[in-house]
């Protein structure tokens, strides 16, 4: 699909007794630097000079359209009004109290030539005063930091955070508006129309992209619809929970939401919480039976949680998280051995925040049309990263792969069918380390040692209240995991994985697949790699896990054991990591393991 030169943009602005800023909306749709818009009012029998001002600024106008109903039809039917003026292949539907930026429709235009696919584009907003003056960017949990091209499920957000798409901010084809059943039905008593327009979308399979950098300014006053009074009121509260009714049992919500029932259920909670706390000073807007029905929704969400089908595993999409800084050649090599898994229904969830952009390298590999990438604008921790991959995972699985690692083909069929078998939620494999240094190119890295395999025993997880005997790479397990176990940890430079395996362990049964199908590859001086860089603070870490995790006292002495060993090994670093079985001793030492005699290298620690 192809999109012609400047289509044609239809700005549309329904208006109610607004008389103080509609005018200012539609200069500043008039002021956009996009070449091809037209602005089409429909005012809803004002009777504040509205209409009279509309007729006086722009009525000699030949980019603007002004209409006006015979009566006040309401605010969801003048959208429908709207629609049916509009002549444009794109639309925009502007609030009357709102602003545009000069290139707002441009920048969005611009993200659909370069990605004729998508059916959404939108961007962040900021807040404005009620006399116009932009204070504060808007920054809602739901908000994703950088741009990205159908990169998540939009459904997700929808129903567990706040408002993630912004109306106005958001350019839609106008075909996809027009699909029949896609705007509602105006009469069911909801109040905020645009938010289910939003979720019939995302249920409908669109295509959304997203621009980070705000192109418009939301005016937040005293008489906005959607402002203080429709909060304070818990009418916001009202049509969340009446769209978690409608769509609680949409094949697509089911499918989509499956293990994410609970952090719907604990959006209502907040949102019911926050309508009383904090708009309400401590007292509830809700009646008994309103109170009763959200507890009733939430039972049946909770209820739907506890349903685990584990042979579902076998036709259910593994996402694979990847973040990467390093080495662009490394990350390739990781993609080649997802393309060469027997088990096909994965995708990869590529965090990029290395020195430069790979998207150009990416979009060459074979594995390109089922990765959902997103590019960092500057080095954060592993953790954040893949704290990000989990916001952007679509399977009902996951899997982390470091860049620098590899899956065998048999990895990802291993695991779901032990998953299958076992009625697990949790897998996990032995693992092999390779040993590689820089080849003379320097482009490449060549194995000059090998060792294994390690792990993938139940004692293994035992362990990891002591020493990080499972490595991340190795795992797969189901997303419902997230809401006992939690996300990673953003703050920590190293360790991350050992920090979510622990918590993983602690609220599943690991279940082994008895198979070696994961090579860690490690370099001769940890050339390029993360560990080499943190390992003056690798101990510092390790005391702030065992800090976090509190254990027995026999437990404690374990962990006094390890510490002394990684801290010998540590002091030994600079020798150890030269040699290719010194490398392999100091790897075992970190992981717990007994350093083998058959690599213990010529220089023993002090």
């Amino acid at each position: 699909m192809t999109i012609a030169a400047s289509p044609l943009v239809s700005i549309i602005i329904p208006n109610f007794n607004y008389v103080q800023y509609v005018a200012t909306a539609v200069d500043s749709a008039l002021a956009q630097t996009y070449p091809n818009v037209e602005v089409v009012v429909s005012d809803n029998c004002s009777t504040d000079g509205a209409w009279e001002l509309l007729n006086a600024r722009f009525g000699a106008d030949p980019r603007v359209r002004l209409y006006q109903n015979e009566r006040n039809i309401g605010m969801a039917r003048n959208f429908d009004r709207l629609m049916e003026l509009a002549r444009g292949e794109f639309v925009l539907c502007l609030s009357s109290d709102d602003f545009l930026l000069p290139p707002h429709v441009a920048r969005l235009m611009e993200r659909f030539v370069r990605h004729p696919d998508l059916d959404v584009v939108y961007c962040n907003a900021y807040f404005a005063n009620e006399d116009g003056t932009v204070y504060g960017v808007r920054r809602m949990p739901g908000e994703f930091p950088v741009d990205f091209v159908d990169a998540r499920d939009e459904l997700v957000d929808e129903f567990t955070t706040t408002c993630p798409v912004c109306f106005p901010c958001a350019l839609f084809k106008r075909a996809v508006l027009q699909e029949p059943g896609m705007c509602g039905d105006p009469e069911n008593g909801q109040d905020a129309r645009d938010w289910e327009l939003i979720i019939r979308l995302v249920l409908a399979g669109k295509r959304f992209g997203y621009i980070a950098q705000p192109g418009m300014a939301i005016r937040l006053h005293a008489d906005q619809f959607s402002g203080d009074a429709y909060h304070r009121s818990g009418r916001n509260v009202l049509d969340f929970a009446g769209y978690v009714e409608r769509y609680i049992d949409h094949p697509e919500f089911v499918r989509r939401m499956r293990g994410r029932e609970l952090a719907v259920a604990r959006f209502l909670d907040f949102l019911v919480a926050a309508a009383a706390s904090y708009f309400n000073a401590g007292v509830s807007p809700f009646n008994e039976a309103q109170l009763a029905h959200f507890a009733a929704l939430q039972q049946r969400l909770r209820a739907r949680a506890e349903v685990y089908e584990p042979a579902r595993v076998r036709e259910s999409r593994v996402s694979v998280v990847i973040e990467s800084a390093g080495p662009p050649r490394s990350l390739l090599e990781a993609l080649d051995s997802l393309v060469a898994q027997r088990f096909s229904a994965w995708e990869a969830v590529i965090i990029d925040h290395g020195d430069f952009a790979v998207e150009g390298l990416l979009e060459a590999h074979p594995a390109w049309k089922r990765i959902s990438y997103v590019r960092l604008p500057a080095t954060v921790t592993a953790g954040a990263a893949r704290a990000l991959g989990l916001r952007m995972i679509r399977g009902e699985y996951v899997a982390v792969l470091g860049a620098d690692n590899r899956f065998m083909p048999d990895h990802l069929e291993r695991s779901v069918e032990t998953i299958a078998r076992s009625e697990a939620m949790v897998s996990f494999a032995a693992s092999r380390l390779l040993v590689e240094r820089a080849s003379d190119t320097a482009a490449r890295y060549e194995i000059v040692g090998e060792a294994g395999p390690f792990g993938g025993e139940e004692s293994d997880v035992v362990r990891l209240d002591v020493a990080h005997a499972v490595p991340l790479d190795a795992v797969v397990f189901y997303r419902g995991l997230l809401n006992s176990a939690g996300g990673f940890n953003e703050s920590v430079p190293l360790l991350d994985d050992w920090d979510f395996t622990l918590r993983l362990a602690r609220a599943a049964r690991f279940v082994p697949t008895r198979a070696t199908t994961v090579e860690v590859r490690m370099r001769l001086g940890l050339v390029a790699q993360r560990l080499g860089v943190v390992l003056p603070h690798y101990l510092a870490i390790v005391d702030a896990l065992y800090t976090a995790y509190p254990v027995d006292a026999r437990g404690a002495e374990q962990r006094a054991r390890h510490r002394a060993e990684v801290a010998s090994a540590l002091g030994a670093a600079r020798d150890w990591l030269a040699d290719r079985n010194g490398v392999v001793a100091f790897m075992s030492a970190l992981v717990g393991r007994e350093i083998p005699a058959s690599v213990a290298p010529a220089v023993q620690p002090a």
